[in-house]
């Protein structure tokens, strides 16, 4: 008997960066750890994809630092971070976005 498959979780989110740009954030389940998290592209340097490691958030400002690793280049090398806060409430199902990707957050350890 086959398993059914998992939906995907993907949506699209207003958030600001760390200057106060407003910008559209895909957000994603983790594959490894099913938080939500921002989709990230692929390594400049190499082309592998950046898996995510860990998620940290800032209490005083309310930004969100995603942490990210790439496979494929130097241990030096390999680290890349989102800074972002979420500002949008997307619709009924998710009306309180940010506090589910806070309680994630938590839920995965944190820190």
């Amino acid at each position: 008997m086959e398993e059914p498959k998992k939906k995907k979780t993907e949506f699209k989110l207003t958030a600001v960066d760390r200057y106060e740009n407003v910008m559209q954030v895909f957000v994603h389940e983790c594959p490894e750890c099913s938080e939500l998290v921002p989709v990230v592209g692929n390594c400049l340097m190499c082309g592998t994809s950046y898996a995510h490691k860990r998620t940290i958030e800032d209490f005083e400002t309310g930004f969100l630092h995603y942490i990210y690793e790439c496979g494929g280049c130097p241990e030096e090398e390999r680290k890349a971070q989102k800074v972002i806060k979420f500002i949008e409430v997307v619709d009924e199902n998710r009306l309180n976005v940010r506090k589910n990707l806070v309680d994630d957050f938590l839920k995965s350890g944190g820190y």
